[in-house]
């Protein structure tokens, strides 16, 4: 049997093994971007192969949520509604893997449904927490991507990373977008060395409804902090690939 360096999954033919992905990747089993840890096939150049640790589909026990209470969330490595379901935490579409709960019938990416619910920066006092808005009381800050306070799909809200102090506000789906778009145009990949522009242009593409000309070298560096957080919490470890993108700007 594989120890945990090794680990079989239902849908491929060979065992796959542990390591640290330097840059991001799709996992095949979720359909959505990893970093870091994942489970990939040794078959190195004959396969491409890759999940989220959270994504191998043998031994998945019940998930409990705290966001979700006296929920039971089962792992299913085949989607096994008539439909494809929002999940829960991030409101987009579930393409591969998830988990279900089927008295309450909640769905969740498997990679959305282990997001931190608090975050800190190390030697910052900053700190966002994962949540949920209500009907009749959405955060005062709106999305530093969209520019809105609510983003849904149909009848599920979209939760949001929100700032200690309420002023600052980013839906997990509109991380998940941009750093997605951030990607595809190669800023977070390794060995690519960042410049001045594309510092900016990584900015601007993760708050494009900020203008950063005006907010104030204070301003910037709290919302360069807190975007580190955010980034963080979606993608994993990410601060020695990223950071170079979000340096604050000389005076």
């Amino acid at each position: 049997m594989p120890g945990l360096d090794r680990q079989k999954d239902g849908e491929h033919g060979h065992d796959l093994k542990l390591e640290n992905r330097e840059g991001l990747f799709i996992c095949n089993g979720c359909k959505e971007l990893g970093f870091g840890n994942c489970y990939k096939c040794p078959r190195v150049g004959f396969c491409n192969y890759v999940l989220h640790v959270g994504c191998i589909s043998e031994g998945r026990t019940p998930l409990s949520n705290p966001l979700f209470k006296n929920c039971k969330f089962q792992f299913y490595q085949k989607n096994p509604l008539t439909v494809a379901p929002a999940c829960r935490i991030c409101a987009l579409d579930i393409q591969g893997r998830m988990y279900h709960c089927s008295k309450r019938k909640y769905s969740l990416h498997p990679y959305c449904a282990t997001l931190h619910t608090t975050i800190t920066l190390p030697g910052s006092d900053m700190k966002i927490k994962l949540r949920r808005g209500t009907k009749f009381n959405f955060f005062k800050s709106k999305c530093l991507k969209c520019g809105k306070r609510n983003r849904s799909s149909g009848n599920v809200q979209c939760l949001s990373y929100v700032s200690s102090d309420d002023n600052l506000c980013y839906h997990v789906a509109c991380m998940k977008e941009a750093c997605r778009d951030n990607f595809v145009r190669g800023y977070f990949r390794p060995g690519i060395r960042s410049n001045e522009r594309s510092k900016f242009l990584a900015l601007k593409n993760l708050a494009p409804k900020v203008e950063l000309s005006s907010v104030g070298q204070t301003s910037e560096v709290l919302l360069i902090r807190f975007l580190k957080l955010v980034v963080f919490a979606i993608l994993g470890e990410p601060f020695d690939l990223i950071a170079p993108l979000f340096q604050p700007s000389r005076s």
